[in-house]
């Protein structure tokens, strides 16, 4: 398996087992799952420190305005836009949905981001590379972010049914693992930068839109709770991702070809 993959195992595992974790300690009461971040952010400091190899020093000093100035380039300025648009729908869902499947206990809600998270664990280990395999990246994306805006959109138009809005959360798991490996994978494959640089400009771009999306849902719901516009607003962004990334398909493809990419 790629980093990419093994990155994604670890992750996934984190994400399915977290809300399991973090129910057990909120039932108990609402500092419990922060103290238990915070242990096990203490265990990973550790084990950095003791398993991991130290680092050698890189070849050259790289400035902190070298992410930004590697948005000139079309195709890692594109990715990055498609990140961003991806992770507003994303976030919104991720940030928004909770509250509309009130009430609803903290072990229950562990239990539906648990579900959610082995979605996203399968589908980002094995789902993302069976599919890369058969269509290739492009076309895979296209289809997959299309779905996720269906999944968004069911949960604008039913967000008052508590049953719906989990089933759909938990379905999301699906298309949010297979984008967060392939768009990844697409942007580190076909960026004309050096890896890191490329992996700080997706980075920073992608998380504007999930900074942002969980604020602006919450300005949108109406008063009467209905959330309708956020999670239409955000089926929306995930479609214009889809749009926007067409704009490299032909890079995409080379990619998945085994071609490097060139300075533009």
């Amino acid at each position: 398996p790629s980093a990419v993959s093994y990155r994604m195992i670890a992750l996934g595992v984190g994400i399915a087992m977290g809300p399991l974790l973090g129910g057990e300690l909120g039932g108990v009461s609402w500092r419990g799952p922060f103290y238990g971040v915070s242990a096990l952010m203490f265990l990973a400091l550790v084990a950095i420190i003791v398993l991991l190899p130290a680092t050698p020093a890189p070849g050259r000093r790289e400035s902190i305005t070298e992410p930004i100035k590697a948005l000139r380039h079309r195709s890692l300025a594109t990715t990055s836009v498609v990140g961003l648009l991806y992770n507003w729908g994303f976030f919104t869902l991720l940030g928004y949905s909770p509250f509309l499947m009130r009430p609803i206990s903290p072990q229950q809600l562990g239990a539906v981001f648990c579900g959610w998270g082995v979605l996203v664990a399968v589908f980002a280990i094995w789902g993302a590379p069976w599919l890369r395999a058969r269509f290739g990246t492009a076309r895979t994306l296209y289809g997959n972010f299309v779905l996720m805006a269906a999944d968004l959109a069911t949960i604008a138009i039913w967000w008052d049914s508590k049953t719906t809005v989990i089933v759909a959360v938990i379905v999301a798991g699906i298309f949010i693992g297979i984008n967060n490996t392939l768009v990844t994978t697409a942007v580190m494959s076909i960026a004309p930068v050096e890896r890191p640089v490329a992996s700080a400009t997706y980075g920073f771009a992608r998380f504007i839109g999930g900074g942002l999306a969980p604020f602006v849902a919450t300005k949108l719901v109406g008063s009467d709770g209905n959330a309708t516009v956020p999670f239409l607003l955000g089926a929306a962004t995930v479609l214009v991702a889809a749009v926007a990334l067409r704009t490299v398909h032909g890079a995409l493809t080379a990619a998945d070809h085994g071609e490097v990419a060139q300075p533009e």
